[in-house]
């Protein structure tokens, strides 16, 4: 399926967004919330797996939009100790949304699935026509395999009853207000925590997993909530689309230049004895480009930049409380 454009706007519509208290629907949320009606969804507002709560939800909103963003996720182990509940979770949200969604005539509806639906042996960079090539990574298998399903029950849904649905799958993402955990976070998370605890500390070293040679590609936060929102304006048809800079950067480029923003200046070492993990990891968005007619404004350095800021707020206040 080749994806439609059919521009609305969300500027005055009713706009319900699910995930809202999250990473990246809070930037959603609040990108939208001079221009929309939003309706901010949390997992405390509404449990998405339950039918009825969700049908009594939308009866209530009357959506015109909705940018489904809830996900039930988690790292690596945690995806691995939980892959029938990462399926059946995530399954159970999407069938009660999409259900209630139909009954009650929403004009468009977008789903945010992930990068991780790819097949394992998928080329690089990942290109959409590619999605169903093979199955994906064993690791996040109940995972993948529910946004799979979410896909093809939106495909199902235009195909049968003419739902105007969008599909977007971002790339990594990073930013103010994700997840700092050291069992939570993610690369560009856990680097800026090691590096600027390094300076605290005034160590003259840091010792990185793996090689530094792995490639991969990061996403602003708030560019990928302006690319989710221009995909629910634009696209019709729930043909995936990649979210994305294009943009290559390597783990070691990555440190050096986390390290040079806090002002880490002391020796950064390898342990090759830990794993790389996959050697390149990267979107192909000439679909974006073209059907979007958006490329996200965010540079690694700028962004980077903000998000340490906004951890360094967050710890001087948690710190005060």
């Amino acid at each position: 399926m080749e994806p439609v454009v059919d521009n609305i706007a969300v500027t005055g519509r009713r706009v319900l967004v699910t995930g809202s208290g999250g990473f990246l629907g809070s930037h959603v949320v609040e990108q939208l919330h001079d221009v929309a009606d939003v309706h901010a969804v949390t997992r405390e507002t509404c449990d998405l797996r339950d039918a009825a709560a969700v049908r009594s939800l939308l009866d209530e909103v009357h959506p015109q939009i909705v940018i489904h963003l809830a996900a039930a996720q988690g790292g690596v182990a945690w995806q691995k100790a939980n892959q029938a509940t990462a399926y059946l979770d995530n399954a159970a949200m999407m069938d009660a949304l999409v259900m209630a969604s139909l009954e009650t005539g929403v004009e468009r509806f977008l789903f945010a699935a992930s990068s991780i639906c790819y097949p394992r042996e998928a080329s690089i960079p990942f290109r959409e026509e590619t999605l169903w090539d093979g199955p994906p990574d064993e690791a996040h298998w109940g995972y993948a395999n529910a946004k799979r399903g979410g896909i093809a029950l939106l495909q199902a849904a235009h195909e049968q009853h003419g739902l105007s649905a969008a599909v977007v799958l971002p790339a990594n993402m990073y930013g103010p207000r994700a997840r700092f955990e050291p069992d939570r976070s993610n690369v560009v998370a856990a680097t800026i925590r090691r590096c600027q605890e390094a300076v605290e500390a005034g160590v003259d070293e840091i010792t990185c997993w793996g090689s530094g040679t792995p490639v991969r590609e990061f996403l602003y936060v708030e560019d990928a909530a302006a690319g989710i929102i221009r995909a629910a304006e634009r696209l019709a048809t729930p043909a995936p689309v990649n979210l994305g800079t294009g943009v290559e950067t390597t783990i070691a480029e990555l440190v050096e230049t986390v390290a040079a923003a806090v002002g880490f200046r002391g020796a950064i070492r390898w342990d090759t004895e830990r794993p790389d993990g996959a050697p390149r990891v990267c979107m192909d968005v000439d679909r974006m480009h073209r059907l979007l007619d958006w490329t996200p404004v965010t540079t690694l350095a700028d962004g980077l930049g903000r998000t340490i800021e906004w951890w360094s707020s967050a710890r001087e206040q948690e710190s005060r409380s």
